[in-house]
């Protein structure tokens, strides 16, 4: 992994983790100039950067964010906020309880197993993300089904060099994600956003407010997977810092 930092390391930290196929300045650059009170970290998870290896294992980049923030803020983070497979991972973070994280956000974390369908589903993700990356389209019925009706964010914010590993690795540990019982020992508050037009981070937010009663959940009016953070950056940086300072 490589972590990228930004600010003065005496405010408030705030680690960020990116979604799949992305980058994390692809996803979190436009609101870094809002976060100029935090000390900044974008996680870079490996696969997905110039400067990471090769994707093996998503459990083995949580290791590694727990030694970072360990090593390098004496075990406490004010705020760990993740989108789509960075708030997954940021769910098996904090229900691990090895470091200290006062505020969780989630951003359209993915937390409903796949089952038999986890298979099928890393075939046509790896094909739609080769499709992209070679400038052919995708049935705009499918794209409008996954990500949302009219989203073009998650291919927007497509990292170039992902390769079929990453992406595999990736999908295994997500589709097959199960939240720890011991989450229900975090005492932090968790705040999960997902838009209106998102299937499967409504069902998220549902399963994981059985182990969190306290968990606040927002939906986000017309939009899709991504398209919030990517879309409208500006909005998405003042609801955030709102919470960080609630």
């Amino acid at each position: 992994m490589n972590f990228l930092c930004f600010g003065d390391k005496s405010n408030k930290s705030i680690l960020f983790i990116h979604g799949m196929a992305s980058t994390a300045m692809l996803c979190y650059s436009p609101i870094l100039k809002h976060l100029s009170d935090y000390y900044v970290i974008l996680a870079e998870v490996d696969g997905h950067s110039e400067q990471t290896d090769e994707l093996v294992s998503l459990k083995e980049n949580c290791d590694e964010i727990e030694s970072y923030i360990i090593n390098n803020l004496f075990g406490n983070l004010y705020c760990l906020s993740g989108f789509s497979m960075g708030a997954t991972m940021a769910v098996e973070i904090i229900a691990r309880g090895n470091i200290n994280v006062t505020k969780t956000h989630l951003d359209a974390a993915f937390l409903t197993k796949m089952g038999l369908m986890t298979g099928p589903y890393e075939y046509v993700f790896c094909k739609a993300i080769e499709r992209i990356k070679n400038g052919k389209s995708i049935p705009k019925f499918m794209m409008d089904a996954v990500m949302g009706k009219d989203n073009n964010s998650v291919a927007e914010m497509l990292y170039p060099n992902i390769t079929s590993v990453a992406i595999k690795n990736a999908c295994e540990f997500v589709y097959k994600y199960s939240i720890p019982e011991k989450i229900t020992d975090y005492k932090g508050t968790v705040l999960f956003w997902r838009g209106s037009n998102e299937k499967y981070p409504r069902k998220s937010a549902a399963l994981l407010k059985k182990y969190l009663p306290d968990l606040i959940d927002v939906e986000i009016e017309h939009m899709g997977h991504g398209q919030y953070l990517h879309e409208h950056s500006d909005e998405y940086a003042s609801k955030l810092i709102k919470y960080l300072q609630n």
